[in-house]
Parts: C-alpha cells; structure tokens; sequence
C-alpha cells in the first residue's frame, strides 16, 4: 500500500471522529457505524480503516464478517481503543490487523501509525513491542546462539543491535555505547536495511536465531 491511502473510519463517537479527522490532516474519508455499511466492492484504491473498539454490537474477530475486510487487497485495518490491552491487541494483530493503538492517541502518533501501516508494515506500539522482545529472549535462552547475523555489519552496529535486542531504549544504549540518541537511530536504521527487517522484534528474532 504505498503512496497516499484513503481514510475510512469506523465509529459512532463524534468526539474519536473528530480528533481522527484533525490528527490526521482533515481526512474526509468516509464514516461508517457499523461493518455493515461498509460498501468493499466500491474500495479500488488503498484505504486505511481506522476501527474504534467501543463501537456497540462489534464483533469479535474471529467472526466471519471481519474476513473480507482483513483480506480485502486495497484495505488495512488499524484497530483503536481508550483502554488498550495486550490481549486485545495480540487478538487483532492475529486476526491481521495492520495494527492496534490508543485511540486518542496524540496526533504525531497516529500520523506515524498511518505512515508505518500505508508502506506495508505492522504497528503494534513500543510497549508491546517490548513485551514481545522479552518473549523472543526467553525463548532464545533455550538455543545457543550464533552471530552469522552481523556479517555485514560494523562492529558498532552489532553493539547497537545486540542491545535493542535485549529490549534496551535509544537512550540507553547511547548512554552504554557512549554516544548520542540520533546516532543510536542512524545505527539502527542500517542495521535494519542490512539485516532486511522493518522493527526491533524482527531484529530480536533474527539475533536469537529464532527467524
């Protein structure tokens, strides 16, 4: 879905609506309180749906009715809630959401959500980003590693990457490295183009010969 995506939105709150519409630049793409008046057959072009989990009388995402929308080849669906969980989130990212946030999240936020989701990545936040990073290293405990991984990189960068993928922050990886935060981002985005992957999760498992 690269390029510009259409914004549809899913909710009967004016005031979600609202911060929606104005975080994400004046949007005025279509809004619909239910699934049921969604018209896919008229989707020819690449949309974002922005899903807000207090909708009345939204199913659950294992029901039939999600399947055309999350298969829908023009259509990613971001799911949103006042009241985030994890669980919440796992469920809609397994039933292939492109992703799950706040739904009053700060405007930058969700604009960054959008931009993450309309090239073909998955935004899932940094705190369950962190909890599944913890989980690939519980799970990497169990198998020797290896380092086959760094070839190509510098030895800086394999500081840098093998310490992201212990679920260390930017700002403490440019404390124990010694330099500064944007430096630490400029690694980590060569690290990402080397390696092939889009997020320190895939990072994480790649390190932990888990992927």
């Amino acid at each position: 879905m690269n390029g510009a995506a259409k914004g549809l939105f899913l909710s009967q709150d004016a005031g979600l609506l609202s911060h929606w519409r104005k975080a994400l630049r004046g949007d005025k793409g279509g809004v619909h309180e239910s699934l049921n008046t969604l018209a896919l057959g008229a989707i020819g072009e690449p949309s974002l749906l922005w899903v807000d989990m207090s909708t009345p009388q939204l199913p659950a995402w294992n029901h039939s009715s999600w399947a055309p929308l999350l298969h829908h080849p023009y259509l990613r669906v971001v799911a949103t809630s006042s009241n985030p969980k994890d669980a919440e989130a796992v469920a809609a990212l397994d039933a292939g959401c492109a992703g799950y946030c706040h739904a009053y999240a700060d405007a930058a936020t969700l604009r960054q959500v959008e931009q993450v989701v309309r090239v073909g990545h998955v935004w899932i936040g940094p705190n369950l980003m962190q909890k599944l990073i913890q989980t690939a290293n519980h799970a990497a405990a169990r198998t020797p590693p290896t380092d086959t991984w760094a070839l190509h990189l510098t030895a800086r960068e394999k500081q840098v990457a093998l310490l992201a993928a212990k679920a260390a922050s930017n700002l403490d990886i440019a404390n124990q490295c010694g330099i500064s935060e944007r430096t630490v981002k400029a690694h980590l985005s060569a690290v990402f183009e080397k390696l092939g992957i889009a997020d320190r999760l895939q990072l994480a498992l790649k390190v932990h010969g888990i992927q």
